[in-house]
């Protein structure tokens, strides 16, 4: 008897309310965003950067692309640093003021948006893209063909900063109907 008591007095409290001990007061909660015709020609996608942290320089920053339903197609997350000067702030840095960041957020949300023919031709012969390209290091996930198919196609890409320097595109794949990045490059 006493165990079916424990029982039940264990169902009962899985019950109760969740309390969610998270932290959500935060100093640098800014955010930015840009329309822009990708995934679809009939309606906008929405680009949202934003930042989270107890202050600017110690802020995560996101960049997240959603459908014009409000549908998550592609988030990516990194820090302020890592994006403007490259790893973690030097000892002594001077604070990121809210001007900074939000400059840096609005700047980031401004995708460029470009077509895959723009991309550099994966020439005959090379075993690599980056070793065919000549201003760029490229790297793909695709095989050489695959990825000349995708580029001559002329598709819509969008290709934002993934690091101080270095930019990813994003096209959406014509199989999966999903975003997949075609291409990662820097110097």
């Amino acid at each position: 008897m006493r165990f079916l008591f424990l029982a039940a007095a264990l169902a009962l409290s899985a019950c109760g309310p969740v309390t969610n001990t998270a932290h959500t007061d935060t100093a640098c909660a800014r955010s930015a965003t840009h329309d822009v015709i990708w995934s679809t020609e009939s309606a906008p996608d929405t680009i949202t950067a934003r930042s989270d942290g107890p202050t600017c320089e110690q802020a995560i920053v996101t960049l997240v692309v959603r459908s014009s339903a409000g549908d998550p197609l592609w988030a990516f997350a990194s820090t302020y640093y890592d994006l403007t000067m490259g790893g973690i702030p030097p000892e002594g840095a001077a604070p990121v003021s809210d001007e900074q960041m939000d400059t840096f957020l609005a700047g980031w949300a401004d995708v460029t948006l470009q077509r895959s023919s723009a991309l550099p031709e994966w020439r005959a012969g090379f075993d690599t893209l980056s070793a065919s390209a000549q201003t760029f290091s490229y790297e793909t996930p695709f095989d050489r063909e695959t990825y000349e198919t995708l580029r001559e196609r002329n598709m819509p890409m969008i290709c934002y900063a993934a690091a101080v320097e270095a930019t990813q595109c994003l096209i959406i794949d014509p199989a999966s109907h999903a975003p997949t990045m075609i291409v990662a490059y820097g110097p």
